[in-house]
């Protein structure tokens, strides 16, 4: 069976109670104060009695999480000192006050709720029989232990009795539902959990089988093709022009091949990484003079739009790199004679945009949706990688890289990476990628 003791055993939820305590408390007396007002005014032990009481509590509101930690036992006994001082208070508030009608008793209904809320049903009951006796002792009490007793004493202790009863078992009826109700979702949640540890570890265990799948089927054409051509050139049954062009196409797959593993290295993780202040500017700037020749054979235009004002924070050559692979794909996709704009605009105070955007036909829908996985292209003799590389080093600086606009004359990819500002001063530091 769950147990019911963590449903109240949080110092918030102990402040909590206290508070109800202190509030009961201060309504009781200000009732009496009121009712009493034009008759006599109650004795100063019962002022001195209220004021104690009330400081006790107000040390428990505000020092609970001092009082009560999250050990049962300790929990446990302050939740006994805590009713049986009020089963205490009571009884001691009646007879301070000297007068045989006290509405004082209807404080014990706290005790019985506390026990409902903290303890089992039987410690419930014990609680409530407490409660009752103090009652009953009163009607005694206040007849001098000299029957008969007023039959209006009696009636109104009996009902106070009945109520005892019947709230602490419907309170602890109700805890009971919900302690089980709470075990019955922190359960499920735990198996969500389980369930959501195995699915993540089988997709990564799947990942990990198409990347090398696709790794063996990338490396194994090259490779198929290196040992064709040298058997060729190592044979005397062709001749030397034959020999010499499979010699050629040899040296070409052979870097092809190397091509591919250093983009595969690259995919996978880069090492070490010094991450330093940037200026976005001067970064993007760096990269289209480096593709301007390979714009001008296609005579294409790259308009730039920049931002005096935007830094970033990360790692030059892998930036570099991400954006050169960008821009490369969007002058193969753009036409002849158009134009490709590049901005760098900054977002937010915390981030900034750099967009590419190149003319031609919108990629379409069934290759946009696989664009960044590794070893997927629609290019002919591409590796499928430029895409996967620059997501994974725009990831590995805290950013996104997405498509962000894919109609006709309007391909935008755009990265968003965090800004920092220029009079931010930030030391370089050295992070390790996994």
């Amino acid at each position: 069976m769950p147990h019911r003791f963590s449903f109240a055993s949080t110092f918030v939820n102990r402040s909590i109670i206290g508070s109800v305590y202190l509030a009961v408390l201060l309504i009781f007396f200000a009732a009496q104060m009121l009712f009493t007002t034009f008759l006599t005014l109650p004795p100063l032990s019962v002022f001195l009695l209220v004021a104690f009481a009330s400081i006790l509590r107000l040390i428990e509101i505000f020092c609970a999480e001092q009082i009560v930690t999250k050990d049962k036992s300790s929990s446990q006994r302050f939740a006994v000192s805590s009713i049986s001082w009020t089963l205490v208070l009571a009884l001691l508030l009646a007879v301070l006050t000297r007068q045989p009608d006290t509405h004082y008793f209807g404080m014990l209904i706290l005790p019985v709720l506390e026990a409902a809320i903290y303890f089992s049903f039987a410690i419930t009951l014990l609680i409530s029989a407490a409660a009752s006796i103090v009652s009953l002792f009163w009607v005694a009490y206040a007849a001098n232990f000299t029957p008969p007793f007023e039959s209006g004493e009696i009636l109104e202790a009996s009902t106070l009795v009945l109520v005892y009863f019947i709230v602490g078992c419907l309170v602890w009826l109700l805890v009971h539902m919900l302690r089980d109700r709470e075990e019955q979702l922190r359960q499920q949640l735990d198996d969500l959990e389980a369930t959501r540890g195995k699915l993540i570890e089988e997709e990564k265990l799947a990942a990990i089988g198409r990347l090398a799948s696709a790794v063996a089927h990338e490396i194994r054409n090259p490779v198929a093709i290196i040992s064709s051509a040298l058997e060729t050139a190592a044979s005397g049954s062709f001749a030397s022009k034959e020999r010499e062009e499979m010699s050629r196409i040899a040296g070409m797959e052979a870097k092809r091949l190397e091509k591919l593993t250093t983009d595969f290295l690259s995919y996978a993780g880069p090492g070490n990484a010094s991450f330093q202040q940037l200026d976005a500017t001067a970064l993007v700037g760096y990269i289209v003079s480096i593709v301007q020749p390979q714009a001008l054979q296609k005579d294409l235009q790259i308009e730039v739009k920049m931002c005096d004002t935007c830094c970033v924070y990360g790692n030059e050559g892998q930036l570099q790199q991400a954006l050169l692979n960008l821009m490369r794909n969007a002058i193969e996709a753009s036409p002849q004679s158009r134009s490709i704009l590049v901005a760098v605009v900054k977002q937010s105070r915390e981030a900034l945009n750099i967009r590419i955007e190149n003319a031609g036909p919108p990629i379409p829908r069934r290759v946009a949706d696989h664009i960044f996985e590794p070893f997927f292209t629609a290019k002919e003799g591409g590796t499928g990688l430029g895409l996967a590389i620059a997501r994974s080093i725009v990831d590995r600086h805290h950013g996104e890289l997405h498509l962000e606009r894919n109609d006709t004359d309007h391909i935008v990819f755009t990265i968003r990476v965090p800004s920092i500002d220029r009079e931010d001063t930030v030391q370089t530091h050295t992070v390790r990628e996994f």
